[in-house]
């Protein structure tokens, strides 16, 4: 049966240009979409063609407890959950040059194996999708935020178990969706970090050896380096423990600490964890991170990056770098496809070292303001990020902009999940402790809801 359908000729990779450019300047937009337009044009076709197209049969896209995500033939694709999972299934349409039906996310990056009519079985978790999703999107909306980002991990297998973004869109209404909406921040939008990152600036110096974990070290309110003065915003005493360096995420304790290390040794160390690396994930989009080669930096740089700024991460290179934690030292890769290949875990860290970090993150959850935050019946361990934003179209961080975070895992002794949050740009607070906490929290709180976690207890996912 011929059916017609109404979707954009300029092809997915024109698309993901347009939408690359909504994270930069506002003013190129038109420029962007004059120059996708005019591509589009340059071979042949109309911006909107409605070609009569032959249905193929196309493979279901299943959920890990066997639920329909997406099916159908390409041209007539149904998702039944609507908005579930949407940044990361993309959507499908007319067949482009290339061949491909697919025009966003997993149906286009698996395109040729969804075409062939094979079934593609995912690792999300659709309670826990939807709990995420849900959680995030009153999160952004009662914050007034701008966006924002959940991902959640399974420690020891590296499965995602949900990827929430917001805002989102509806895959069934396809390229009439919002580009904004279309992005999966979770993978692709990359941000600086800000203090999440401390902990691995701790944890290299203890692997190197050049730090002890019951050291005091001096921690002035305010330093100089270089060209610019970074100061702390929690008042503390004038000398610190490593451990309460975490706990007031001491801006001057983690710089001084960092100074132990060379600007090579720290990009190598950084780079070791999975920053500025490519995702080894290879079933859909991911991006790297920056950070910037080493023979680049200025001193401010070696301690702007210590701290989480000057470097860009996503939030799932974010949650795989922490479960190296979590993992007893060890890299595991993660993976959105059940079969998915991936490389073997590698250890990056000794198990001593990755356990002393735990302690310290679960002291940084217990010992200061984030009590509140603690998921009800289960230890963990965490640590808040709020980040300045960097403008391109300014040349500059602006001010009043903020990235808020909170990266953690649970339970502490023995993690099993692994998860970051974020929120771009909130308008009632500008917290990570009032706003990215709490959210980390509730999301939690609904993981251990659906897997039933007792204090302690090594959680053992059941999702076939």
């Amino acid at each position: 049966m011929a059916l017609i359908t109404r979707t954009p000729a300029a092809s997915p990779t024109e698309l993901r240009l347009y939408r690359s450019w909504l994270m930069g300047p506002a003013l190129l937009l038109p420029l962007v979409l004059a120059l996708a337009g005019f591509a589009a044009l340059q071979r042949g076709a109309p911006i909107w063609p409605t070609p009569l197209v032959e249905a193929p049969h196309r493979g279901t896209v299943f959920a890990a407890d066997g639920s329909v995500l997406a099916e159908g033939p390409a041209v007539a694709r149904r998702y039944p959950n609507g908005t579930l999972a949407a940044g990361l299934l993309g959507f499908t349409g007319a067949v482009q040059p290339d061949g491909r039906y697919g025009l966003e996310g997993l149906e286009y990056t698996l395109d040729a194996r969804l075409q062939s009519g094979e079934a593609v079985h995912l690792t999300i978790d659709p309670t826990l999708q939807a709990a995420a999703e849900s959680r995030l999107a009153d999160t952004v909306l009662t914050t007034q935020a701008t966006s924002g980002s959940a991902v959640i991990i399974e420690a020891g297998t590296g499965r995602v178990l949900a990827a929430a973004s917001y805002p989102t869109y509806d895959p069934n209404a396809g390229a009439r969706s919002a580009p904004d909406a279309m992005i999966n921040r979770a993978f692709l939008y990359q941000y600086e970090p800000g203090s999440v990152m401390k902990p691995f600036v701790v944890a290299a110096l203890l692997e190197s050896g050049r730090l002890r974990p019951d050291e005091v070290l001096d921690t002035p309110m305010h330093l100089r380096v270089g060209t610019r003065t970074f100061r702390d915003v929690v008042q503390h005493d004038p000398r610190l423990s490593v451990h309460d360096i975490l706990r007031f995420s001491s801006n001057t304790g983690t710089i001084d600490m960092g100074n132990r290390f060379t600007s090579a040794e720290l990009h190598a160390w950084l780079s070791a964890f999975g920053f500025g690396q490519e995702m080894p994930l290879r079933s859909t989009f991911t991006r790297p991170g920056l950070l910037n080669a080493w023979d680049r930096w200025v001193p401010q740089d070696h301690a702007s990056i210590s701290i989480g700024q000057s470097v860009s991460t996503t939030a799932l290179q974010l949650a795989a770098a922490y479960s190296i934690f979590a993992n007893d030292g060890r890299y595991v890769s993660p993976r959105l496809v059940e079969d998915e290949v991936v490389p073997n875990p590698h250890q990056v860290l000794s198990p001593e070292v990755a356990m002393t970090i735990r302690h310290m993150l679960e002291y940084t959850v217990e010992s200061s303001g984030l009590r509140g935050s603690r998921i009800p019946g289960v230890t963990m361990g965490g640590k808040t990020g709020t980040a300045d934003i960097y403008d391109n179209a300014v040349g500059a961080y602006v001010s009043g902009d903020y990235i808020v975070s909170f990266a953690g895992m649970f339970p502490a002794d023995r993690p099993n999940v692994v998860m970051v949050v974020y929120v771009e740009k909130p308008r009632t607070s500008t917290s990570s402790t009032l706003v990215a906490a709490p959210l980390f929290r509730a999301i939690g709180s609904e993981v251990v809801a659906h897997w039933g976690i007792a204090p302690g207890e090594r959680i053992v996912a059941d999702l076939d």
